[in-house]
């Protein structure tokens, strides 16, 4: 019985080294590859509950409902809706994104009664007093960046510790450097389901300008895995935006139509 159990315990060693070898051999690329095909779904529907921290102290909440939607191969359709409080309800985002990564972005005001669309040097602004800009709206191009293993680090998040790969990633070419507002990002990416548990934006001038950090994450089925909570801090403006998840769906039927003009001038965004 002992010889079996050491002949077991072995096993589980060789194929743990194994899998670790596998591990230290990926590049930047081929994690961020991986962590996209693990996440993939095919629609996703998400209610939150979004709180603003001003640096006094003051405190805004807004109630959000996202929707996204993959419309082809490795592309997708998204719409941000603000349900509350009153003087910015209805107000809406679309983004359409596109091969080649010059995705659409089109903002609705309600008290305009129409779209504007988001031009692109507009995308280094700051979406409705949050701390995300629009450029952090979008889904991530991966040919638009180069990723680099930095090394390897573990780090205590909530109240675990997590093996995590630290990557930097770079605008690929002159244009991304151009449009974006970041010179580089760091993320920690831990190792078992590879999502990202902390990113580090920095701007223009290779200074450190916000942090996002990710929690409580949980399986919603399959490989996929979602934060419960957001926190992006603003370390220059010291601001806060911190979303918590109340609802979340996926893979469920989703018209195409969800993501139109015509959908939000109906109101049907609200419904």
């Amino acid at each position: 019985m002992l010889k079996k159990l050491t002949v077991w315990a072995v096993g589980l060693m060789v194929v743990s080294f194994f899998a670790s070898a596998a591990s230290a051999q990926m590049t930047g690329r081929q994690v961020m590859e991986k962590q996209k095909s693990l996440h993939k779904v095919k629609t996703e529907i998400g209610s939150e509950n979004m709180l603003l921290v001003d640096k006094g102290g003051s405190k805004e909440t807004r109630q959000v409902r996202r929707y996204a939607k993959e419309t082809g191969k490795d592309l997708h359709k998204y719409l941000v809706v603000f349900l509350s409080p009153g003087d910015i309800r209805g107000t809406a985002l679309r983004t359409w994104e596109n091969k080649g990564g010059d995705n659409d972005q089109w903002l609705y005001l309600p008290a305009q009664k129409k779209e504007q669309r988001i031009a692109k040097a507009g995308k280094k602004n700051y979406f409705m007093g949050t701390d995300f800009t629009y450029e952090d709206m979008e889904p991530e191009d991966l040919d638009n960046y180069n990723y680099t293993i930095l090394k390897s680090e573990n780090i205590n998040h909530d109240g675990q510790t997590h093996d995590c790969w630290v990557i930097q990633a770079v605008p690929a070419n002159e244009k991304k450097k151009r449009e974006s507002g970041y010179a580089q990002r760091v993320m920690w990416i831990e190792k078992v389901h590879y999502t990202t548990l902390k990113t580090d934006f920095y701007d223009t001038r290779n200074k450190l300008q916000k942090t996002q950090t990710n929690h409580e994450y949980v399986n919603v089925g399959g490989t996929v895995w979602r934060p419960k909570k957001t926190w992006m801090k603003h370390h220059e403006k010291n601001h806060q935006t911190v979303t918590m998840t109340t609802s979340r769906k996926i893979n469920v039927p989703l018209d195409d139509s969800t993501f139109t003009e015509r959908f939000i001038l109906s109101g049907k965004h609200l419904d």
